[in-house]
């Protein structure tokens, strides 16, 4: 190396990178400790920015860190392994060196020191950037190469472990952890008729949290029932990189792949749940899940409130020979064996008449918002609250309600409540924390006049829809709708002549609320 260069070279950046989250730490604790070491040789002041990430991608948090740092004038240079843990693409790393031309900043690494705006060390940069791509390139089909083949023998190769299983680094293949036990619950839940709805409501009730401490939502639960990885299959390459479209930071993003394209190896690893039983689970998903396009996209006022009053299921909507509308029958299937099972008995009815029964409970509703806005507007007062001291009050609320559902969470599970009255207590203790959140929100962004013009405002549009007056469109009345009701409890069984019963659950409403209702 030049030792007049190296004189003239007083503060650094050392820049460490390695290529993938599966690869060890102790290269990059090597790597870290050799730029160290040569920082301290010559005695630089050093700043270290390390990270895992591709070469192909430029737009690493790190990497964008020091860049802009090197833009205002922080280092004489930056010191890396080789250039290309900078980046292997010619397009990258011209961006990057010019970044470093242009602010005076050399590359040091361990066998050269790279000045940029000589010529010599220009051509040949750009030479060792073409080859580092074409050997990037190479690495890159072999690991795929690999990948395949170890796919193929049903080792696990798919990236992120699926939750219920620990991925054994000897044999390369998946095992059941302590985990696998709630997804096996899951599944037969699932089959005893349970919805995704219903299995996040009993798993929230239980306490059974994700390893992130969360609760499990409907959407990752039913991401868990759809994956043939807990009958034991091993799917390799179901996406692809994109060769046209990429993502708003720039990289590609991912195509889905043709099933003739990918690799599936059944009996790849102990499954979970047996092939039958995720069979089962997969036809009835694609049974619940095959709903009328109106039903899909909103085109009923009602959509996703009407809820079976027998399973909790969530009715769609038909039109029957093109002309009337209907709710549909629920079709859930309630398994009384492996082998045998029951339809749900609900029936459908017209549309029309529902709206009939619905609008005349509804209006009651809001003849009460009426009143309760008049009697709102009548006794205003100044305000001479403490908004810092109510917010306090709320929050504390806030933590107190949570300590109860905790309380009642471990009481179901040491048997002290029945499950009805679990959910129960639970439901009440979720509502007042939803009042009580509402009205913390209203103090973080509402004063008490636009609230009230707001709810007049709201009031307005249900008594125009009341009166068949309403200008809004099916999609804003069923927006309207659902700030309004929880959902609204359907049942109808028996014949034809068989009439219908609905009950109305008004979000934030109580059960003795509730109770006074009349069906």
């Amino acid at each position: 190396m030049n030792t007049g260069t190296i004189k003239q070279i007083k503060k650094v950046a050392i820049y460490n990178r390695k290529s993938r989250p599966d690869e060890t730490d102790d290269g990059l604790k090597k790597n870290l400790a050799f730029l160290i070491d040569k920082c301290t040789q010559y005695d630089w002041d050093y700043e270290v920015f390390q990270e895992v990430g591709s070469s192909q991608d430029i737009n690493r948090p790190e990497l964008q860190k020091m860049l802009d740092k090197v833009q205002g004038f922080h280092y004489d240079a930056v010191v890396v392994t080789d250039q290309d843990r900078l980046s292997r693409t010619t397009a990258g790393f011209s961006q990057i060196k010019e970044i470093l031309t242009n602010y005076g900043v050399q590359v040091v690494t361990s066998s050269k020191i790279y000045n940029y705006e000589t010529q010599e060390d220009d051509l040949m940069s750009d030479m060792q950037s073409i080859v580092a791509k074409q050997e990037y390139l190479n690495i890159k089909k072999r690991l795929v190469r690999g990948k395949r083949q170890s796919a193929k023998e049903g080792n696990w190769v798919g990236g992120q472990t699926p939750y219920g299983y620990s991925y054994d680094h000897k044999t390369k293949k998946l095992v059941p952890n302590d985990d696998a036990p709630i997804v096996k619950r899951m599944y037969e839940k699932y089959l005893s008729g349970k919805t995704s709805t219903d299995i996040e409501r009993e798993l929230e009730l239980e306490g059974v949290l994700t390893p992130t401490g969360t609760t499990f939502k409907k959407a990752r639960i039913s991401v868990i029932l759809a994956n043939p990885v807990y009958k034991g299959t091993v799917i390799y390459g179901k996406t692809k990189v994109s060769k046209t479209s990429k993502k708003p930071s720039g990289s590609p993003r991912q195509d889905k792949t043709d099933k003739d394209a990918q690799i599936s190896i059944d009996n790849a690893h102990e499954p979970i749940v047996s092939p039958e039983e995720w069979d089962k689970v997969e036809a009835i998903r694609k049974g619940r899940n095959s709903k009328p396009p109106s039903a899909r996209i909103g085109k009923v006022a009602f959509t996703g409130l009407i809820r079976c009053s027998l399973c909790g299921r969530t009715h769609s909507f038909q039109r029957r020979k093109g002309k009337e509308l209907r709710i549909t029958s629920c079709q859930t299937r309630n398994w009384i064996d492996d082998e045998n099972y029951k339809i749900c008995e609900n029936k459908g009815v017209r549309l029309e008449n529902f709206e009939q029964a619905f609008y005349f409970q509804f209006q009651d509703y809001v003849k009460a918002l009426e009143l309760y806005l008049d009697e709102v507007k009548n006794n205003i007062k100044p305000d001479t609250s403490n908004p810092a001291d109510e917010k306090a009050h709320l929050e504390s609320q806030i933590k107190r309600i949570d300590a109860q559902i905790k309380k009642t969470q471990q009481g179901f599970i040491m048997e002290i409540f029945t499950e009805d009255e679990a959910q129960a207590q639970i439901k009440q203790l979720k509502a007042q924390k939803e009042h009580i959140e509402a009205e913390l929100e209203r103090i973080n962004t509402k004063t008490e006049d636009e609230s009230i013009d707001e709810l007049e405002a709201t009031v307005n549009k249900l008594r125009d829809i009341l009166s068949g007056d309403t200008e809004l469109e099916t999609k804003d009345i069923n927006a309207l709708l659902s700030k309004q009701i929880d959902y609204i409890e359907y049942k109808r069984v028996g014949d034809h002549k068989a009439e219908m019963e609905i009950k109305i659950h008004y979000k934030g409403q109580t059960e003795e609320q509730e109770d006074e209702q009349v069906s």
